[in-house]
């Protein structure tokens, strides 16, 4: 099935997150994809993240297709102008790529490029996921007719405890089909933030997959605590990785991990979870669905 069959469905359902390499090397990349496929309905493969130089995600998107891995592209308005997105989005759509997740891109600032790049800014997030729901529809921006019309599904993001329900109906009526929110620890906070938004009907067939991260380290999460904004860390999970390193700790954020799962299957309007683990991602991936009871919801 694919990611937007998997979601139509209803069942819960699970993503992850590759993350591209700097070398140009395709092998670890494929053996990570290969380790991924049989957990995940897809997985997203990121763009540039954090404003740093990767392989571009096209070429990684078409290395996870070769193994069955579905891609979830990522593509960002900061580093392309209006021309570069649209070929960007014909090849991806040439090369068997069906989903996109449409992002203005982190900023400049938190990488190295700063004083060197210029950040494009001819659409922002909103204006990438219409300028897509348009070619979809067989219009390229400038009015040229595609005879090949794409078909993406398009997906933005979502920033919980954050994000008021005004950007999530803008998002919504640009084309959003689904979305994958930043990262969750604490559940009843994002529960009473998310509420509002599933009570209204506002989410009614648009599927919500929820961030997740297997924390290894007290030092990773206070980072994200304190500088990722709607990422709230309650104290029991601070608890639970004191004084914990190397493998003691991968399988307390492991079972961290399975217990946010678990208590986010409870919430109303959660359609699934994305599971982001930079740098052990192939091994993770695989240890938390399994400690989640997650085995048999991705197929």
């Amino acid at each position: 099935m694919t990611l937007r069959e998997v979601l139509a469905a209803g069942t819960f359902s699970v993503t992850a997150e590759l993350n591209p390499p700097v070398d140009p090397v395709a092998d670890p990349v494929r053996a990570t994809a290969a380790k991924l496929a049989p957990h995940v309905a897809a997985a997203n493969v990121t763009d540039n993240q954090a404003a740093t130089v990767k392989v571009t995600p096209l070429a990684v998107s078409v290395w996870m297709i070769e193994q069955g891995l579905e891609p979830i592209m990522q593509v960002t308005t900061r580093d392309r102008n209006i021309l570069a997105l649209q070929a960007e989005l014909l090849g991806a759509w040439a090369l068997g790529v069906r989903n996109i997740l449409a992002l203005s891109g982190d900023p400049l600032k938190v990488g190295k490029y700063a004083d060197i790049a210029t950040k494009v800014g001819d659409v922002d997030s909103n204006g990438l996921v219409r300028l897509i729901k348009k070619m979809n529809e067989g219009e390229l921006a400038a009015g040229e007719k595609l005879t090949t019309p794409t078909d993406f599904y398009v997906a933005s993001a979502m920033n919980p405890l954050v994000d008021p329900p005004e950007k999530v109906k803008s998002k919504l009526d640009s084309g959003t089909e689904f979305f994958q929110t930043n990262i969750v620890y604490d559940v009843p906070r994002f529960a009473k933030w998310f509420a509002p938004l599933h009570e209204q009907g506002l989410l009614e067939n648009v599927p919500v997959l929820v961030g997740i991260m297997p924390p290894r380290s007290t030092r990773a999460l206070e980072h994200m605590h304190n500088h990722i904004p709607g990422v709230e860390v309650d104290d029991a999970t601070f608890a639970r990785l004191k004084d914990l390193t190397g493998d003691d700790a991968k399988e307390a954020g492991v079972r961290v991990a399975a217990d946010v799962i678990s208590r986010l299957r409870e919430v109303p309007g959660v359609a699934g979870v994305h599971i982001m683990a930079p740098s052990w991602e192939a091994e993770a991936v695989a240890r938390v669905a399994e400690a989640a009871g997650l085995e048999a919801s991705t197929s």
